[in-house]
């Protein structure tokens, strides 16, 4: 896991497989990083093949946290068996869901 910051944006990138092992390094890092003022994070899954309950939770639950510090999280998924996931799961309707990285920051801008 790779956590950068291009303008005031945090962009996280995952690779492998998201087990519940990894769950907690993801929260960890989601609780221990800076995000302030206003929380605006990509969750760069195009290098994921496979997530557990538990991590999209996780996600899940900091999406509530920083939107209510008028902040979102973006997800870049770009595999179909994943986004078939967000689909199936609803998630894609909780997320704005984007197949690029350079789709999420266009995402960030029109917000702003």
């Amino acid at each position: 896991m790779e956590i950068t910051v291009q303008d005031d944006i945090h962009i996280i990138k995952i690779a492998g497989s998201i087990l519940q092992s990894d769950s907690e390094e993801l929260d960890r890092n989601l609780s221990e990083h800076n995000f302030d003022p206003s929380p605006k994070i990509i969750i760069d899954l195009t290098e994921v093949s496979h997530i557990c309950s538990t991590a999209l939770g996780i996600i899940v639950s900091y999406k509530k946290k920083f939107k209510s510090a008028e902040g979102d999280i973006i997800i870049v998924v770009n595999d179909e068996d994943l986004l078939q996931l967000f689909e199936i799961t609803m998630l894609d309707k909780v997320f704005k869901v984007v197949p690029n990285i350079e789709d999420a920051f266009d995402e960030f801008k029109l917000n702003r």
